[in-house]
């Protein structure tokens, strides 16, 4: 069972299996799921993915997953608990929480999400089993300050995720051809959704060396929708994400995801959900249930 830490935005697991039980179905939080030890096969809603010593697998709160254990595995398992999602962003000793929750969006709503094992890069790969390694010593012996180092070294974790995300593509995907192109687009409208004047047409122009026109054709070509439809959408599904896993004010998420205002937001969401975002919150409020 998961430890529930009042104080900070994570809750941390150390497990070992000879067997899985049953699948997990679809949970409330976010979870990075490490291998210590053993070997298996691990599964996402329709994926299959080979695991073993060192593999670090990304699982989405809508997710369905399970291990076929063929040798005694031990994991590590990293859930971002609600608070993660909510943070207070008065609380001067936590403003490095702000930048979590942004790469927490980007991490588990990237195209990589479902992709297996997301690190390419060896180094950081090495370096990723040994914050892990330390996460889960410092989380069995609790020495002196281990909360604040665990809190540290998850946030290098993250950093060195995402870069790998922005940097592993599919290696059959050539760099001059569409689909690469359309994937190093959505990797930066997904990275800069929080800064809505890198996502006006000109500026997205200038930084992939296209005119406005041509760029606004391309898109809609390789995606079948706008490069405006697509970023709506992709910030409606933050929206999302906070109705159901935070206390978050509609005030609040508007301002984080640079709507105009509440009243614009609540017109938007009902228009592509069909309800509003308050009524939207009560039919889909996730409840933390304990493992």
């Amino acid at each position: 069972m998961f430890n529930k830490l009042l104080h900070e935005p994570y809750d941390i697991v150390l497990e070992e299996k000879d067997s899985w039980e049953n699948t997990r179905h679809p949970q409330t939080s976010f979870q990075l799921v490490y291998v210590r030890e053993g070997k298996g096969h691990h599964h996402i809603n329709d994926n299959q993915y080979d695991y073993c010593p060192g593999k670090l697998f990304l699982v989405a709160p809508e997710d369905r997953y399970h291990c076929d254990i063929t040798e005694h595995t031990a994991f590590t398992i990293i859930r971002f608990t609600q608070l993660f999602i909510t943070q207070l962003k008065d609380d001067a000793e936590r403003l490095e929480l702000c930048d979590w929750i942004k790469k927490t969006d980007y991490i588990f709503n990237n195209y990589h999400a479902k992709a297996g094992c997301i690190f390419r890069d060896a180094a950081d790969g090495a370096m990723a089993q040994a914050l892990l390694s330390g996460i889960a010593r410092e989380h069995q012996q609790h020495g002196k300050g281990y909360q604040l180092i665990i809190r540290q070294s998850i946030s290098i974790l993250l950093n060195l995720i995402a870069r790998n995300l922005l940097m592993s593509e599919n290696p059959d995907v050539q760099e001059n051809s569409g689909q690469f192109s359309i994937l190093r687009m959505i990797s930066y409208l997904q990275e800069h959704v929080y800064q809505p004047e890198m996502l006006r047409m000109p500026a997205l122009a200038a930084h992939f060396n296209m005119s406005v026109h041509y760029l606004g054709e391309y898109f809609k070509k390789h995606t079948g929708e706008s490069i405006q439809d697509y970023i709506i959408g992709y910030k409606l599904k933050l929206v999302d994400i906070r109705l159901c896993y935070s206390n978050m004010r509609v005030r609040e998420i508007a301002q984080e995801l640079g709507f105009t205002d509440e009243s614009y937001l609540s017109r938007l969401f009902k228009k592509y959900r069909g309800i509003t975002p308050g009524i939207y919150r009560k039919m889909n409020r996730k409840q933390e249930t304990p493992h």
